[in-house]
């Protein structure tokens, strides 16, 4: 097959299947992972698919593409701000907690008033605030590939440590949630998300309610299998009333 033709078949592919691996397309076209991956790069280079560690994604629509955490922080603030008081009334002395990356969720620990806890995170701004709080927190940052647009670390490493762990109480954030589904802008930060969360005995969702009824690229878990969603007590009585089938509402 011509290179030509190998690089309009790959781009039919990640269009079709919105997320491929290297090693799936190798075996689909009979070539090298090195030439996956160089053909991923030039696709990449010429803003034709999104590359990502392992793989490649769709682009996604220009009027949906993912902020950094800088950005998000200017968005929602006061809201945000009231969600993350929240959270942090669910969270008691000596608890052992998974906190995932989220501007919400570096507010919910800047907002700490427990003195004696075990933080575990792979946000790297989730750290800095928890590193600058005045209470000697025990304090374990998770590393991996860092996703600089989030300030996260993720991948095969950050998987592997945080799967061997345990916690008291498990939070992260979402890009969005359309009835069950839970979503995220990126697959592998995804699947880290789901680690924490399936490691914890209380699992909550930490969202402001521009978040409800929304969706984004990757669904990393679902609803019904969480213990609560955090969110605005000016949340809509109808949006309420849907999303308290699947899960308990704090607001």
């Amino acid at each position: 097959m011509l290179k030509s033709e190998r690089l309009k078949t790959i781009l039919q592919i990640v269009n079709t299947q919105k997320f491929v691996t290297v090693d799936e397309l190798a075996q689909a076209l009979k070539v090298s992972d090195m030439t996956i991956r160089r053909d991923l790069n030039e696709l990449h280079k010429f803003n034709k698919i999104m590359r990502i560690h392992g793989g490649a994604q769709i682009l996604s629509d220009p009027s949906r593409i993912e902020k950094s955490y800088k950005q998000k922080r200017e968005i929602h603030s006061k809201e945000k701000i009231e969600v993350a008081k929240r959270a942090c009334n669910l969270i008691h002395e000596n608890d052992s907690i998974y906190v995932g990356p989220g501007t919400t969720l570096e507010l919910m620990v800047a907002n700490l008033k427990v003195k004696h806890l075990r933080i575990v995170t792979n946000s790297l701004p989730v750290f800095e605030v928890a590193k600058n709080s005045p209470n000697n927190y025990d304090l374990i940052m998770i590393g991996g590939s860092y996703r600089r647009i989030s300030g996260a670390f993720l991948g095969a490493l950050a998987n592997s440590e945080l799967a061997t762990m345990s916690f008291s109480v498990g939070f992260v954030g979402v890009n969005g949630i359309k009835d069950t589904s839970m979503t995220t802008a990126n697959l592998e930060e995804g699947q880290t998300e789901k680690i924490g969360l399936d490691h914890s005995q209380v699992k909550l969702i930490v969202a402001d309610y521009s978040k409800l009824d929304h969706s984004d690229f990757h669904q990393f878990y679902d609803l019904r299998d969480v213990d609560g969603l955090i969110t605005n007590h000016g949340i809509d009585p109808e949006l309420e009333k849907h999303y308290s089938q699947f899960t308990t509402i704090y607001k």
